[in-house]
């Protein structure tokens, strides 16, 4: 009897044995999934702030643009108004080493190519040259006198907006449009106008 019950004890232990290990062994996938889950919220929270910070520059950058074309087309309206080819009959030098920029047909818009030119124009004023520069708008023979006087003013202002972005002073520049009034082309045709569509960095003398 007493070896009967000593025996009971035993299993009775044995069994307590199991339970307890099998209880540690379950218990331990849970914390490994614990441990994934807090990882994960980790990595999305950095995904999330480095998303933000991505955001807060693009918008920063943004307003920095906004602000200095801003400032520059401010600084244009306080230039003096072109001046009406017809009442100055003064020559003007073209300046050599600051190229010319051409344009699309009936339009004042800068091409990427003028712009890259009017870059490196930036550079030579603000490096070598400190006279003072007349941009000169100029159109091809098609359209009416008044209308192309007006043309060509804008595209001696969409050219002086851009280098007053490139930080050439205001001071140093002024605009004046020819119109169709001095072609380099005189030809009637595509070529031609081609040519003709233009604003050229000139000086008076």
């Amino acid at each position: 009897m007493r070896k009967d019950f000593i025996g009971a004890l035993l299993l009775l232990s044995f069994g307590l044995l199991l339970m307890t290990g099998c209880a540690k062994d379950q218990v331990k996938p849970d914390e490994g999934i614990a441990e994934t889950k807090a990882a994960s919220a980790v990595s999305d929270a950095d995904k999330q702030k480095a998303a933000a910070e991505r955001a807060a520059a693009e918008r920063a950058a943004a307003e920095r643009a906004a602000a200095e074309r801003a400032a520059a087309e401010r600084a244009a309206a306080e230039i003096a108004p072109p001046e009406k080819a017809a009442v100055q009959p003064q020559f003007e030098a073209v300046i050599p080493e600051l190229k010319m920029i051409n344009f699309d047909f009936d339009s004042y818009v800068l091409s990427q190519q003028a712009r890259e030119i009017l870059s490196a124009n930036a550079e030579y004023l603000l490096k070598k040259y400190k006279g003072k520069v007349k941009l000169e708008g100029h159109c091809d023979e098609r359209g009416s006198d008044e209308y192309n006087l007006a043309l060509g003013e804008n595209r001696a202002k969409a050219a002086l907006t851009y280098l007053l972005t490139l930080g050439v002073p205001a001071d140093q520049l002024s605009i004046i449009s020819y119109g169709k009034e001095r072609p380099l082309d005189k030809g009637s045709n595509e070529e031609a106008w081609a040519k003709n569509r233009r604003v050229e960095f000139a000086v008076i003398k």
